[in-house]
């Protein structure tokens, strides 16, 4: 009996230690640019980046469309991690990046695809929080105006 109310009491104590909550999504992070090379190189551009950007096996290429000069792509802005006896399981966190290209501009988009959920777990927040999404949004997207600025071999061809 006493083990019983011994294990009762551990997990009313260890259950009220952790608690989740879900917060509201951030607006779309979108920027157009203005750059001085053509459709062509600018899609390769583009392209360049995403793939270079994409350096995760989970970050993948979905859509890409030359004629339309579109690539899309589900990005992932946190990994996840694993649950441990010290730490809750944490979902990785999920951004959908559209990149449209055309003559003398380019488009980029960061949109949030996945809930952003915080877990309080001893004492400590594990998860994903808008703030953090705009942040890694704004370095994507500073990131990729450098890059299209850039002059490449494929503005001259």
């Amino acid at each position: 009996m006493k083990k019983m109310i011994l294990l009762f009491l551990g997990t009313l104590i260890i259950s009220s230690c952790v608690s989740v909550q879900t917060l509201t999504s951030p607006e779309n992070v979108v920027k157009t640019i203005t750059v001085d090379s053509n459709h062509n190189s600018n899609y390769v551009k583009a392209n360049e980046w995403m793939v270079n950007t994409f350096n995760d096996a989970e970050s993948v290429i979905q859509f890409s469309d030359k004629e339309a000069g579109v690539v899309k792509g589900k990005y992932v802005m946190q990994a996840g991690q694993m649950a441990t006896k010290y730490t809750p399981q944490v979902s990785p966190y999920y951004a959908m990046i559209t990149l449209r290209v055309k003559e003398k501009g380019a488009r980029i988009e960061v949109v949030p695809i996945s809930k952003f959920i915080i877990t309080k777990f001893m004492g400590a927040n594990y998860g994903f929080t808008p703030a953090q999404f705009k942040e890694r949004a704004k370095v994507l997207v500073t990131d990729f105006e450098v890059h299209m600025n850039n002059k490449s071999q494929n503005d001259n061809w």
